[in-house]
């Protein structure tokens, strides 16, 4: 229509939704739906370049950081006055001889004018000394003594190169080449090389070797993948390479020996005595990080000595002293604990202490603060304070390292020493399978007279600690008590817990069975950071370097003469001397990582006398093994024997190390060991973890009985008790039940140890029940082990 007129309102809006500057709550949550949100490092080294000019900036100095490092290495065995390279030759197989090695890596390699074979001694063991002018190196060739495995690892210790010697005849024994291979790859390789010196015995022909060579090639590869080849020492070219090498070749750093300082004495003539003042003399080059004169010395074998004088000599003349360092009054002292004139008092408080954890068989259980503690509840007021941080000397001091300790710490451990009836709680979840015959849970008498006994005898016990590993598995902890015996008696050392993972335990409580040691040892409230300090400290610290020539004095005390007539035999072997770094002579709570070798099939118990090589020392230890988990209260569960395919933590007192050096375990036996190996057994191998006198062992019993008669949730429980008195006296620990029920003694029926019990749900005839008991196990303390 012409008159129609559509007409749209001007006014009209779209209302938006309501908006505001700060999202509420609940609406922040409905967006992020449970999602948080990480925060970004502040770190500057993850902060992305800005340009093109800064990367390139980066890339420079980390080239001219490697190239001044690489500088210094080859400055460091350059020269006539250079440090002589060590390079020990291993045959792997019985059929190969080093000296061949040795004889083709020169003749084959070199003219004979380029070397004097004039004093080369081709025997085993033997030390040659060889200068080879072509290529303008010094080299020390080392064949130890094959016959004994502990001159192999002690030479390939100090070695800078380590040449294997493989054979086209006879394949490489894993009891005897393998398991010297694993020994000194675990041990740790500065570097490399693998060679074959009689590819010729198979055939004359090099193309039927090829085979043979890439075959052994194949297995070198397995232990060492960054090796490319083998070298055929037959052929002059590859020999001549392979010493070229040997020249060439830059050792690698082996962070545990290189981050303290090491002497090779380079000759006898540089071993001196001075029978007035019992002073041993040595020179040569010093490698590593260096020693300070107030520092200790550790030569293997023969223990630890203090150092009277350090004289850095001229490279180019011996015989001139160009700065000489003697000890000042922080010389570190040869104490191995900390012994003060407070001794007598503490033996008092000890004695007084002691009554703490003694069980009266005249009181009744308790359990208060989450911890059973049979005994009189008034003893605990009568208890002295001590603390051992309270009023330490300045000598004990230095045995609490980053141990500061302020009045509010103070106060507040003691108000923990007066809470001396708190106490722990106890482990419920706990698989058992059924019900078994166990093992003897006492303590062994060590006052018995050894008895040798016969082959029989011998195996027949051999396959009764093969059972016991057996059921240790299979019925984990369980004892069984014999009908005549008292349980408040016989486990009067045990307590209950609720939960072993979530308990307070007491590290300085007093007991029985504590070493008169335990007070007295170092003390590191935080390892990783004072491990890290003691080795900078030590760097800045040192005033003989590495590469300087200089001569030391070391003070052998008493028997300095038959120190000196045992080192001036050691004529076919590398003579060295190793610098200790502050407080690695005193005693702690050591700490290892620990895996059976897979040869091995004797079971390992716990406390079983073993040898321990962690770095530069042996120790003979008595280790107990715990497992490798971490705990919020650092409380571990003691494990009876060295399973299988686990990885656990070997505890005993031995001297720290903060190198964190690699451990290897074995035992000396001429009668069952390995004879090729001089009667070594390997038992296994780990690393040193820590010094943490804080990590608690619980040795964990459990006590099963069987359930005979059922109402709902109250069951009739047999055979784990024998008397009335026990059941009142254990009443306050919980129960549990091997598919995870929990429950408690409810009333004691009769006089033979049956009692009611009430559990959070009905029970069938199939489960057992159960109750864990748990007591402290102290480590042991070691003692240097030598072959004399």
């Amino acid at each position: 229509m012409a008159g129609s007129h559509s007409h749209r309102s001007s006014f009209k809006k779209n209302h938006k939704s309501f908006k505001s500057k700060h999202s509420s709550k609940s609406a922040l949550k409905k967006v992020t739906k449970g999602k948080v949100e990480t925060s970004t490092s502040h770190n500057n080294n993850n902060k992305p370049m800005l340009n093109k000019m800064q990367r390139k900036n980066q890339s420079r100095q980390y080239r001219d950081t490697k190239i001044q490092s690489t500088t210094l290495k080859k400055k460091l065995f350059e020269g006539s006055n250079g440090v002589q390279k060590i390079v020990t030759i291993i045959p792997l197989t019985k059929d190969i001889n080093p000296c061949d090695i040795l004889s083709q890596l020169l003749v084959n390699g070199i003219d004979s004018n380029d070397f004097d074979s004039s004093n080369l001694q081709l025997t085993v063991p033997s030390v040659n000394t060889v200068k080879i002018n072509k290529f303008k190196k010094s080299i020390k060739f080392v064949i130890p003594d094959m016959k004994n495995i502990l001159d192999v690892m002690d030479v390939c210790k100090v070695s800078d190169v380590i040449v294997f010697g493989l054979s086209s005849m006879e394949e490489v024994d894993a009891s005897y080449g393998e398991q010297i291979l694993r020994a000194i790859e675990l041990q740790g390789i500065s570097s490399y090389i693998g060679v074959i010196s009689n590819l010729s015995a198979i055939n004359m022909k090099e193309k039927f070797q090829l085979d043979i060579k890439q075959s052994l090639e194949s297995y070198f590869k397995h232990f060492f993948p960054l090796e490319k080849q083998l070298y055929n020492l037959e052929k002059k070219n590859e020999s001549s390479n392979c010493l070229r090498i040997l020249c060439e070749k830059l050792p690698s750093k082996v962070s545990w020996r290189d981050n303290r300082g090491y002497l090779v004495v380079n000759d006898l003539n540089n071993l001196s005595f001075i029978p007035e003042t019992n002073e041993l003399i040595l020179q040569g080059h010093c490698r590593g990080v260096g020693f300070h004169a107030d520092g200790l010395v550790h030569l293997p074998g023969l223990g630890d000595f203090q150092i009277n004088k350090l004289e850095q000599l001229s490279a180019h003349d011996h015989s001139n002293t160009l700065h000489e360092y003697n000890f000042t009054e922080n010389r570190e002292s040869l104490d191995d604990f900390n012994e003060d004139e407070v001794e007598m008092e503490d033996e008092e408080l000890n004695k007084e202490h002691s009554t703490k954890f003694k069980y009266d068989s005249l009181t009744t259980a308790r359990f208060d603060d989450g911890g059973f503690l049979p005994g009189d509840a008034n003893t605990s007021n009568n208890i002295p304070e001590v603390r051992m941080p309270k009023g330490t000397s300045s000598y004990q001091a230095r045995w609490y390292l980053n141990d500061v300790i302020d009045e509010d710490e103070e106060s507040a451990s003691e108000f923990e020493d007066e809470k001396q009836g708190e106490e722990m709680e106890e482990d419920m979840l706990i698989d058992i399978q059924q019900k078994g015959e166990n093992y003897d849970y006492e303590e062994a008498d060590d006052d018995e007279d050894f008895e040798d006994f016969t082959a029989e005898e011998e195996e027949r016990q051999l396959m009764e600690y093969r059972n016991l590993e057996k059921q240790d598995k299979e019925f984990p902890d369980e004892v069984e008590l014999h009908p005549l015996e008292q349980a408040r008696e016989v486990l009067n050392k045990y307590r209950g817990l609720k939960n072993l993972y979530n308990c307070s335990w007491d590290i300085d409580e007093f007991d029985d069975e504590c070493p008169d040691e335990w007070f007295n040892i170092l003390r590191i409230s935080n390892f990783k950071n004072t491990r890290k300090k003691v080795i900078k400290d030590f760097k800045n610290t040192t005033t003989v370097k590495e590469g300087d020539y200089f001569k030391i004095h070391i003070n052998l005390k008493e028997n300095g003469s038959l120190v000196f007539e045992k080192l001036k035999s050691l004529q076919n072997t590398v003579l060295s001397v190793f610098s200790l770094l502050p407080h690695e002579h005193k005693q702690t709570v050591a700490n290892f990582s620990i895996q059976r070798w897979e040869e091995y099939e004797a079971p390992i118990p716990s406390k079983e006398p073993m040898i321990v090589q962690y770095g530069i020392r042996r120790y003979e230890i008595e280790p107990m093994f715990s497992g490798a988990t971490v705990t919020p209260n650092n409380v571990h569960k003691f494990d009876r024997f060295l399973h299988h395919n686990s990885l656990s933590v070997a505890t005993c007192i031995a001297p720290v190390d903060f190198t964190q050096s690699p451990a290897i375990f074995f035992k000396m036996n001429s009668e069952t060991g390995n004879p090729d190996l001089n009667g070594i057994e390997f038992l296994g191998h780990g690393s040193f973890i820590s010094s943490d006198h804080t990590r608690v062992l619980a040795k964990r019993i459990v006590l099963t009985g069987s359930p005979f008669k059922f109402h709902k949730n109250v069951v009739t429980i047999r055979y784990m008790f024998f008397n009335s008195e026990d059941v009142e006296w254990f009443k306050s620990i919980p129960l549990f039940t091997n598919s995870g029920r929990s429950g408690f003694i409810k009333e004691s029926l009769g006089t033979h140890g049956y009692f009611k019990g009430t559990f959070d749900t009905q029970l069938s005839a199939q489960d057992i029940i159960g109750m864990s008991l748990y007591k402290r196990m102290w480590p042991e303390i070691s003692k240097p082990w030598s072959p004399l």
